[in-house]
């Protein structure tokens, strides 16, 4: 499910960056304006409206449309991944509301307004995935997936209609993960560990990123400023505390067993395991820069966790600190 959510937003992302580019020139391309600009909103509407319709129509004809069809059904996937994809869920989710957001605010509409809508539309785009799989034999509605993605909605929108800032904010990061060669043969079968990755995770690194949950974390970045002392002025207001989540040894959903060509081959279950992180990151947008392309880069960035020194703990019951962890 990551891997649809992530091209919708990229999708979404290329289609706002040539809306913004088309727009009239009189006011900065960086400029927010001071009331609704009805030309700037006419046009997220209709790349809005565009770019979902197109996604919806691409996702149903190359990815659903070859698996069998059923009535509407529910889905337990709680555990797979070690629940990795869960946390996926609330960070396309996050990452969603945010681009909502900031489009809809470019076009000069107030927060309050611009963080209900970007609720609803990320609901919207969310469920639709949902329902695509409450269809499919191959899936179904699930619950969890309903929750993790409202709430990695509400985290960006409720700070946003309260505060207009992001006192906590979800980030990424990605280490690739090098898979074992050696041959592993039974019953006249030969395969590798990386076979199995993949197929599970596919080839491409622009694959891996979004689907190896062996090499994401998803971080949750706390703004220390805003939160053990908002009226200090000697207090760096770009330093985070982050934490977080990960899980690795992972060659299936709920197991690491695979068969090819009727022998069955499996590395043994006692190598997965969930880890905890705690480390310090910085809040890019936050940076004293006055440069406004500079800071919409740094906005752009601010997605990804930055690498620090990390503690990290795993259910393995180990204890390690990194000095550079991403």
């Amino acid at each position: 499910m990551p891997k649809h959510t992530f091209l919708f937003l990229l999708s979404l992302l290329l289609s706002f960056h040539h809306c913004i580019g088309q727009t009239e020139s009189k006011l900065s391309f960086f400029e927010t304006p001071e009331t609704l600009h009805k030309k700037r909103l006419l046009a997220i509407g209709i790349t809005g409206a565009t770019t979902y319709t197109a996604s919806m129509i691409a996702l149903n004809q190359f990815w659903y449309k070859d698996f069998e069809k059923e009535p509407f059904h529910t889905f337990n996937d709680w555990g797979e991944w070690e629940n990795m994809d869960k946390y996926g869920h609330a960070y396309s989710a996050y990452m969603q509301s945010k681009l909502f957001y900031h489009s809809l605010r470019w076009t000069g509409m107030n927060s309050k307004n611009a963080a209900l809508s970007a609720f609803a539309f990320s609901t919207l785009a969310q469920t639709s995935i949902e329902f695509f799989d409450s269809r499919s034999a191959n899936w179904g509605w699930s619950w969890y997936d309903v929750a993790y993605n409202t709430g990695g909605s509400l985290l960006f929108c409720v700070q946003e209609f309260l505060w207009q800032d992001q006192i906590l904010r979800m980030k990424l990061s990605y280490t690739p993960v090098s898979y074992s060669t050696e041959p592993m043969v039974n019953n006249g079968q030969t395969t590798t560990v990386k076979d199995r990755a993949e197929e599970s995770f596919g080839k491409g690194a622009a694959e891996r990123i979004v689907k190896d949950y062996n090499a994401q974390t998803i971080w949750l970045s706390a703004n220390l400023k805003s939160i053990v002392a908002p009226k200090s002025t000697k207090f760096p207001t770009w330093l985070n505390l982050a934490v977080g989540y990960g899980a690795q040894g992972m060659l299936g959903a709920y197991g690491n067993g695979w068969t090819r060509g009727g022998a069955t081959f499996s590395t043994g279950n006692d190598k997965r395991h969930k880890q905890l992180y705690l480390s310090l990151d910085i809040d890019l947008e936050k940076l004293p820069i006055k440069n406004k392309a500079l800071r919409g880069v740094c906005k752009f960035l601010n997605i990804i966790k930055i690498p620090s020194p990390t503690m990290e703990f795993n259910t393995l019951g180990e204890k390690q600190f990194h000095l550079l962890y991403f």
